[in-house]
């Protein structure tokens, strides 16, 4: 199966940069979580913007700015140094604690998604509105079971009555409470229109336009599932054993199911 990726540079620069990364985060190290998590995402972002700017389609610029907007949502993600710091130390029993520049980040994943949307709706031939609500009451359906929708912040232990609602074991701060569940909401309207939409372009070859961008959606979502994790766990970050596979695993997800989206915008 062969998936359309942004110009060969761009594939070598994530290649290059995303193990560094990882390496990076699990080592602590945060100079390193600063530099190369915008580079990882300027990888994604570079090749989709060139052809935006040089070669304009409604698609190419709505994409364009589903990834410029992930940029930004990238970079204020970022924590604050002492923030880092206290996330990366093992034993800690943390508190979960969000960050206006956490929560600005959210809002511009969230305009990510919306122009995400607006680019498959764009280029549809035609719309299941049955699969788009189908996919997106599933995915809201996973979020409660995960525990991303609703679990309150408690300084009880209350995973046995949110046992079967929060698997994740999260504890989501009444004031992020609205934010999180429009985010979710969104999302999952991101992966209807992906799921639900005949594009009008096709890829000049391999897996399908329509495959390709479910995919892309899929992956974005799952990685999300790592970031709430991070974000809203109870739970101390141990870094020793294999902290640096659910590093991989998450951002992998995440930096490379971007370039699967920003693939789609190649050769159309």
């Amino acid at each position: 199966m062969h998936i359309s990726l942004p110009p060969a540079p761009a594939v070598y620069l994530l290649l290059a940069s995303l193990p560094l990364l990882v390496l990076s985060e699990t080592k602590s190290i945060y100079i390193g979580h600063c530099l190369l998590k915008p580079i990882s995402s300027l990888a994604f972002l570079a090749g989709p913007l060139l052809l935006a700017l040089n070669e304009p389609t409604p698609y190419r610029q709505l994409i364009t700015w589903g990834l410029f907007f992930s940029l930004i949502g990238d970079i204020l993600l970022i924590p604050l140094r002492s923030d880092y710091a206290k996330q990366n130390k093992d034993g800690a029993n943390q508190e979960v604690s969000i960050s206006v520049s956490f929560q600005a980040g959210i809002g511009a994943f969230a305009a990510a998604h919306i122009a995400y949307i607006l680019a498959f709706l764009q280029d549809a031939q035609t719309i299941s509105w049955p699969v788009f609500g189908s996919m997106a009451i599933l995915s809201l359906l996973a979020a409660k079971w995960l525990g991303v929708l609703y679990p309150k912040a408690s300084t009880e232990d209350s995973s046995s009555s949110l046992m079967s609602s929060n698997v994740l074991n999260l504890s989501v701060p009444d004031d992020m409470r609205h934010l999180v569940f429009v985010y979710t909401l969104i999302i999952s309207c991101m992966v209807g229109a992906a799921a639900s939409t005949t594009p009008v372009l096709q890829l000049p070859s391999g897996l399908s336009m329509q495959g390709q961008r479910a995919l892309g959606a899929v992956m974005f979502v799952i990685s999300d599932v790592f970031v709430a994790k991070d974000a809203f766990s109870k739970k101390s970050a141990d870094k020793g054993g294999y902290f640096w596979l659910k590093a991989a695993v998450g951002w992998g997800l995440y930096f490379w199911g971007q370039m699967v989206l920003a693939g789609t915008v190649a050769g159309i």
